[in-house]
């Protein structure tokens, strides 16, 4: 009897995880983390840490979990603030979350694969890092991830060294250093003309307007130039990429931003490090790219 009931316990659990987008999935972190969800589900239970098919009716129902909905929004909170009051509820659960949450891989984030388990309608997903009520597109990234403007090969590497030399004597834009951005800032003479070239040429194809006249304005303050440069540039990755939402996850603190409007995003605490020099960067991505981070 008792083998029959973790046989059928298994059948359910792989059930749940082939639902969200989990179970089958070719990466192997993936086929890790539903083989830690198998195991320790099933091992708490047998040793009394709660009961397994509890667990799962409140996994399986989506009414149980927190709405997905909310990936519609801007907001900042915690991986643990995500999970219901529900399931939070739950003792097998709550020692099931941890491990499941710092469950990672090459290319899946510590969070990646929990969020299927904790969000209604969400989906762990090969066309993106997950989708929402089946095709809405939600770009995942760890903090400190690079935010891409335009896609790879559009330019080549070293361009935006060409461009610094060109355009400012070596000296490189966004800076953050007294000394650095001073040295930078002694070669603007004009920054409508000069910025204006050097973006257009470094994000060929991408609107500009705006980040020129937002730089313009900004020029001369380190802080304020480098968020004029990594709001476009987030803009400018939601539209090339086409996600509808992203968001960032600080694995230390399990803290994370989610960004749907990406016009309205400065109480998130959001701050751009604009990488515009290459030099020994070997990043696979073009030029011009911008990591994020929040405070």
């Amino acid at each position: 009897m008792a083998t029959q009931r973790y046989i059928d316990i298994e059948n359910r659990i792989n059930a749940l995880l082939h639902k969200r987008g989990l179970y089958g999935h070719v990466h192997v972190a993936v086929q890790r983390f539903c083989n830690d969800f198998r195991a320790y589900l099933i091992s708490y239970d047998a040793i009394g840490k709660g009961n397994a098919e509890i667990t799962l009716s409140l996994l399986e129902n989506d009414s149980n979990l927190t709405d997905g909905n909310i990936l519609n929004t801007n907001f900042r909170s915690t991986l643990k603030k995500l999970v219901s009051p529900v399931l939070f509820a739950d003792p097998l659960f709550i020692e099931l979350f941890p491990i499941l949450l710092n469950s990672k891989g090459k290319g899946v984030g510590i969070g990646e694969m929990v969020l299927p388990l904790i969000l209604s309608g969400y989906r762990f997903s090969n066309i993106g890092d997950g989708t929402l009520f089946g095709s809405i597109k939600i770009e995942i990234k760890q903090y400190g991830a690079s935010i891409k403007p335009i896609k790879t090969g559009i330019t080549q590497k070293g361009l935006v060294d060409t461009l610094n030399n060109q355009y400012f004597n070596g000296a490189p834009p966004g800076y953050t250093s007294t000394k650095l951005f001073n040295r930078h800032l002694a070669t603007v003479t004009d920054p409508g003309a000069q910025y204006g070239e050097y973006f257009s040429r470094l994000y060929p194809g991408c609107d500009i307007a705006k980040l020129i006249e937002d730089v313009k304005i900004s020029y001369r303050s380190p802080k304020d130039f480098n968020s004029a440069v990594g709001n476009f540039a987030l803009k400018q990755y939601q539209q090339t990429d086409g996600w509808h939402a992203i968001m960032f996850i600080n694995c230390k603190t399990q803290e994370l931003v989610n960004i749907v409007d990406v016009e309205h995003v400065s109480g998130l605490g959001i701050r751009y490090t604009p990488r515009l020099t290459r030099c020994k960067d070997t990043q696979a991505v073009c030029d011009g790219y911008v990591n994020a981070t929040f405070k």
